[in-house]
C-alpha cells in the first residue's frame, strides 16, 4: 500500500539495506525511492503548499472533534451498544448525538445506524418540514436523482412521495458558472414556500460544489424574503472539508450519510440529521414514530464502537481524500483531460470528476 505524505523520511534507505538480503534491499530501495510514475511525482512535489493547508485543516477539525468527545465524556462504556427499549441507557446513543451536534455547531443531532443512506436521512428531514399545500424549493438546481422519487419528480407509484402528500416542488437552475443564481434567488420565494433545499456537493453532476460561506449567503437571502422559510442542507460529501459546517451559518437542518465523510471509512452503515432541536425531533419521529423520537432504537456494540471511532478519525480520512482530489486533478489536467474542480482551487467536498474519454483537443494534438 502506498501512503501519500508530505513528510520527509526519518531515516535513509542505506540503514535498512545492511540488515536484509541484497535482492530484497534492491526491491525495497526501488519501491521506496520511486513509488510514483514521473507525472505523479512531479505533481506531489508541486502540491506541497496545498497539502500543508490540508494538514492544518485536519488539525483544526480534529481538535474540534476531540473537544466534543471530551464534553460528552465519551468512555469505553459507550461502545457497548444497547437494546433500545429503555431510556437513558448506558449505551452511547446520547453521547454520540451530543458530540456530533457540537462538532457541526447544531442544537441537536440524531446519529443512527437505522438510517439506510443519505437519501433516507434527507427524506426524514424533508418530511419533518413539509405538510400538504407547502412548497419545496431546490435552490441549487436539480438534486440527486435518488431524491426524484422522494420528491415526486419521477413517479413513485403512490408509495408515498412528497407529491403524493400534496407537497409542491420547484427548482432554480444554476447560473452559467455552475454556482447559485443569486439574482433569481433574491426573488424566488412564494408565500407557500415552506422549505428551501440546498445541495452542498456537486454530487454526480458537472457543476461547482458550494462553500459553506456561499450557503450562508444563500440562507441570508432566503430568510430576508421569509424568516419562517426553513433551510435544509444536503451535507453529503461535505463534512470536515472546511472548518465550519452549515448549521454555523444558519441552516435549520443538515442531513447526510455515515458511509461517506463522517464515518471515517469505518462506519458500515448509518446517517444523521442535525440542526435545530425542534426539527431534529420531528425528523426522528419520521425515522421511528411520533412519541418515540430519539429515545429508542437498538444499536449493537460493534456498530456503536465503529460509529464513534469513524467519527473520531473522520477529519484525518477526509483530509487524505482532499489530498487525493488535488493530486488527481493536477495529474489529469496536465495530461489534457477536463477536470472538475480545477487544479489547486479550494475544495468544498470530496468529489473529483474527470473525463477519461474527452481530453482537451489542444493538448491531445501534441501527443
Amino acid at each position: 500500500m502506498l501512503v501519500l505524505s508530505c513528510a520527509t523520511p526519518g531515516y535513509t534507505m542505506h540503514s535498512l539495506k545492511s540488515s536484509m538480503p541484497r535482492s530484497t534491499a534492491i526491491r525495497s530501495s526501488f519501491n521506496c525511492d520511486h513509488p510514483f510514475v514521473p507525472e505523479v511525482a512531479k505533481a506531489v512535489d508541486s502540491l506541497y503548499s496545498e497539502f500543508r493547508a490540508v494538514d492544518n485543516l485536519v488539525a483544526c477539525n480534529s481538535s474540534r472533534v476531540l473537544k466534543a468527545f471530551q464534553n460528552a465524556r465519551v468512555g469505553s462504556h459507550h461502545f457497548a451498544g444497547c437494546t433500545g427499549y429503555g431510556h437513558d441507557e448506558a449505551g452511547g446513543r446520547e453521547a454520540l448525538d451530543q458530540a456530533f451536534a457540537e462538532i457541526v455547531g447544531a442544537e441537536s443531532a440524531i446519529v443512527r445506524s437505522q438510517f439506510f443512506s443519505g437519501t433516507h436521512a434527507i427524506t426524514c428531514a424533508l418530511f419533518a418540514f413539509l405538510r400538504p399545500g407547502d412548497e419545496l424549493l431546490a435552490v441549487a438546481g436539480a438534486p440527486y436523482d435518488t431524491l426524484e422519487e422522494v420528491i415526486g419528480k419521477r413517479d413513485s407509484h403512490e408509495l408515498g412521495s412528497l407529491k403524493d402528500f400534496g407537497v409542491m416542488y420547484r427548482e432554480l437552475p444554476l447560473a452559467e458558472d455552475g454556482g447559485l443564481d443569486w439574482d433569481t434567488l433574491a426573488g424566488a420565494l412564494r408565500p407557500h414556500t415552506k422549505c428551501a433545499l440546498i445541495q452542498r456537493s456537486c454530487g454526480y453532476s458537472w457543476r461547482r460544489s458550494l462553500s459553506v460561506n456561499e450557503i450562508g449567503r444563500a440562507i441570508k437571502i432566503i430568510k430576508m424574503q421569509n424568516p419562517d422559510c426553513l433551510v435544509m442542507v444536503d451535507n453529503c460529501y461535505g463534512e470536515f472539508v472546511e472548518g465550519i459546517e452549515p448549521p454555523m451559518v444558519g441552516a435549520d437542518l443538515i442531513a447526510g450519510s455515515l458511509i461517506k465523510n463522517p464515518g471515517g471509512t469505518i462506519a458500515p452503515c448509518g446517517g444523521y440529521v442535525a440542526g435545530r432541536k425542534q426539527w431534529v425531533d420531528a425528523a426522528a419521529a419520521r425515522l421511528s414514530a411520533p412519541g418515540l423520537g430519539v429515545d429508542c432504537g437498538s444499536t449493537p456494540g460493534d456498530i456503536m464502537r465503529a460509529l464513534f471511532q469513524g467519527l473520531f478519525l473522520a477529519p484525518q480520512m477526509v483530509g487524505e481524500a482532499i489530498k487525493g482530489t488535488f493530486l488527481v486533478s493536477e495529474v489529469m489536467a496536465s495530461e489534457g483531460y477536463k477536470v472538475q474542480p480545477l487544479p489547486r482551487v479550494p475544495r468544498h467536498d470530496t468529489v473529483q470528476v474527470y473525463y477519461l474519454s474527452v481530453p482537451c483537443l489542444a493538448n491531445y494534438s501534441k501527443k
